[in-house]
């Protein structure tokens, strides 16, 4: 095949490859994909170059100049992205100090000789060298996608290719049919090019899939802390109203059919202990109480604050018999209580009433129930409080007036 054709199939190929690196830049903001983007371009213009070098024999040597010296710029930003692939790495002052020498290389070689087949082994040489460096450098990720490996095997056989051609070039006489494979080294170059850049092409959706479902998983997971965080009280850590409401709407779109017991509580007294020792010994109190109350109850029972110092569990699959007995630990726990702020344990007394419920329509009603159950227990224990109190008072004046006497 004439050099020339396939210089320009090859010139034909890069070029669209550039093309769609060009408008991959315009959406992908990856440090790898701008050194590769200029690379393709570099090599556009080195293939250019190369073409018209063959036409205008009196630029020749300024024109084999652009040609290599686009070709090393081309390599060493080939290796500045499969290098910057997977890390930080960017270029600075002190790395980009490495293609002075390829400079004075390309300016350098057409002063030799402006006999192209004279110059092209030694720089297939340094070709060769280049796509064993990237190889090298892309070896280093721990990463093996499909895209790395259609990169590496292209940089693999680049790396043969040239150093195979300069070993045409230089002992041709010693290999059979060397004019003629050397023949067909643009297109060698066209194909194993294509591949290397259809490689590219797939790392970076690759890159660009896995970053968006980190981003998506992120997300995910931000919303799930801002729902918990919509859905919980900060004092306690119990659930919330919305909860509730969002669990009640829940089971009745899915018509769930559920069963159990509501529990509600009331601590005794919050107000005095607020009044006496201040409202952070009660915040310190109401979440004593409902860690109390979480360690009696099971793991899939629900604790919700329904305002102040009320709180209801749902029990699912309990009786309120059951949970009432459950419930007999709790003044033991809520006895001799540290306190933050007293420096005296103090015992913090609460009431509670249960009622059973048999679907989630029942649920509000059930909540109401108990709710009526523990203040009814609530007065019962300050009416039984009060006689008590009435009781030893009495004692105390019949003692003092045997005393008196």
């Amino acid at each position: 095949m004439d050099s020339k054709t396939g210089l320009l199939i090859q010139l034909n190929g890069v070029f669209l490859i550039t093309i769609l690196s060009v408008f991959l830049r315009r959406s992908l903001h990856l440090t790898a994909l701008k050194y590769w983007t200029v690379a393709w371009l570099c090599l556009s213009f080195a293939l250019i170059s190369l073409r018209l070098a063959f036409d205008l024999e009196e630029y020749r040597t300024l024109l084999f100049t652009y040609y290599f010296l686009g070709e090393y710029i081309f390599g060493f930003m080939l290796i500045a992205g499969c290098r910057s692939l997977d890390t930080d790495f960017e270029l600075r002052t002190k790395q980009e100090l490495w293609v002075v020498p390829f400079i004075l290389l390309a300016i350098g070689l057409p002063l030799v000789t402006i006999e192209f087949h004279d110059l092209f082994p030694i720089h297939s040489l340094v070709l060769a060298g280049i796509f064993a460096t990237s190889f090298v450098m892309l070896g280093r990720s721990e990463n093996r996608s499909i895209g790395r490996h259609v990169i590496r095997i292209s940089l693999a056989l680049l790396t043969v290719n040239y150093g195979g051609y300069f070993a045409l070039a230089s002992f041709g006489s010693a290999f059979p049919f060397a004019v003629e494979i050397m023949g067909y080294n643009s297109i060698v170059n066209l194909v194993l090019q294509t591949s290397l850049g259809f490689g590219m092409v797939i790392v970076l959706l690759e890159k660009l899939l896995f970053e968006s479902e980190t981003s998506r998983l992120e997300l995910a997971e931000s919303n799930k802390q801002l729902e918990t965080l919509v859905h919980t009280d900060p004092l306690t850590e119990a659930l919330n109203r919305h909860a509730f409401y969002g669990f009640v709407r829940k089971g009745s779109e899915r018509d769930t059919s559920i069963g159990g017991c509501v529990g509600f509580f009331d601590i005794d007294g919050l107000k005095d202990i607020n009044d006496c020792f201040g409202h952070a010994v009660g915040d310190a109190a109401i979440r004593f109480v409902v860690g109390s109350i979480r360690k009696i109850i099971r793991a899939e029972d629900l604790i919700f604050r329904w305002g102040g110092d009320e709180f209801f569990v749902i029990m699912i699959s309990m009786g309120a018999d059951l949970a009432e007995l459950r419930m007999s630990r709790l003044e033991q726990k809520l006895r001799e209580v540290p306190l933050n702020g007293m420096s005296e344990p103090i015992d913090i007394g609460v009431s509670w009433g249960f009622t059973d419920f048999a679907g989630i329509d029942e649920l509000e009603k059930a909540i109401a129930a108990a709710d009526a159950e523990m203040y009814r227990r609530k007065r019962e224990r300050k009416a039984s409080f009060g006689e008590m109190q009435l009781a030893v008072q009495q004692a105390y004046d019949t003692s003092s007036r045997s005393v008196t006497r």
